[in-house]
């Protein structure tokens, strides 16, 4: 439970803080296909999908970052690879749209295809996903340009947040090597990591990682995030805490938020939402709460509830990678016991 006036405290900082973001910057494309009898292509014989509808949205460490323009930060720093493709001109003007500072995304035109999650329906079912950027290089001057910036910007940050997506991204040793060391360097400033599969590279960072990928770690296999207990929950979050040194936030999407700070475990249970529901970015939205709550001076337990809060405003966001609101999600804690 959090008090009205002190999620309205911590909301109203959140407008004052700076937050960057280094990661794989994607789009997602939603192509929505006429479900008509197709035509046959003159040249091979075989079926035609037309597209009736077409829509791009920020992905990857792009809708994190959305997520933190959406609480209201003053200042946004996007640190990342594009190229000047067609999908590259489209992640640049969207993130210039969001008014932040896109000094940091580097310019690679060779070797570098922007990475996209192409998303075709049919008849509101998702068709197999197409996928563009699997297989990108990042060049010597790209990683020595994506430093440079790094080193030059992230003193003047209250948090950074890494996210990790792409087996094949922005994340070479040396640029891992210079987020550990900048993490100790600006040991005052929140760093927030949350990585797919890289997360045992990074050290010393507050972490977020979902319940199944902390099972997995512990080389368990679990299918869902609720299916976690809480006592391997506690398990999973000390030995965790054992290599970050820093707080852990463990998602576990219907059930809430599981924190641990070295001392004190804290179980926070999601706000009740009604069906229908789409958790597609809900830990973006996760993310971007607690690290934009904890550079607002915010303890683990209220970047939790505020977690918590701002993903049931999302997930309410039906075929889209939503953000939340200051203002939904006082409106939502109002109604809710989380808010009380």
């Amino acid at each position: 439970m959090i008090e009205p006036h002190r999620l309205f405290e911590i909301l109203d900082r959140i407008k004052r803080a700076s937050v960057g973001v280094v990661g794989d910057f994607c789009l997602d494309a939603y192509w929505e296909l006429d479900s008509s009898a197709p035509e046959l292509s003159v040249e091979t014989g075989k079926p035609t999908h037309a597209v009736a509808r077409q829509r791009y949205s920020l992905g990857g460490a792009g809708n994190v970052l959305s997520n933190v323009v959406s609480l209201g930060v003053r200042k946004v720093l996007a640190f990342g690879v594009r190229n000047e493709d067609l999908f590259g001109r489209e992640l640049l003007t969207q993130l210039r749209s969001l008014n932040v500072d896109t000094t940091g995304m580097v310019l690679q035109p060779c070797d570098w295809d922007t990475p996209v999650y192409a998303k075709p329906y049919l008849d509101a079912e998702e068709q197999n996903r197409l996928d563009f950027g699997r297989y990108n290089t990042l060049s010597p001057e790209t990683e020595r340009q994506l430093l440079d910036s790094l080193k030059r910007h992230t003193g003047t940050l209250d948090a950074l947040i890494i996210n990790q997506q792409l087996p094949q991204g922005i994340f070479s040793p040396a640029v891992v090597n210079c987020l550990n060391q900048l993490g100790q360097q600006y040991s005052s400033e929140v760093f927030v990591l949350d990585s797919r599969d890289r997360s045992l590279d990074f050290h010393r960072m507050t972490y977020k990682i979902n319940a199944s990928e902390a099972a997995r770690l512990a080389g368990k296999s679990v299918e869902t995030n609720e299916a976690v207990t809480s006592d391997e929950l506690r398990q999973y979050a000390t030995a965790l805490f054992s290599r970050f040194e820093k707080t852990v936030f463990i998602t576990r999407s219907s059930f809430g938020v599981f924190v641990f700070d070295g001392k004190r475990s804290d179980e926070l249970p999601a706000v009740k939402i009604a069906e229908p529901i789409d958790s597609v970015g809900a830990g973006d939205t996760a993310v971007a709460a607690i690290a934009c709550a904890l550079a607002a001076g915010a303890t683990p337990r209220e970047a939790g509830l505020l977690a918590n809060l701002a993903a049931a405003v999302t997930v309410r966001k039906l075929r889209q990678t939503g953000t939340a609101t200051p203002q939904e999600i006082l409106d939502l804690a109002a109604t809710s016991n989380i808010g009380r």
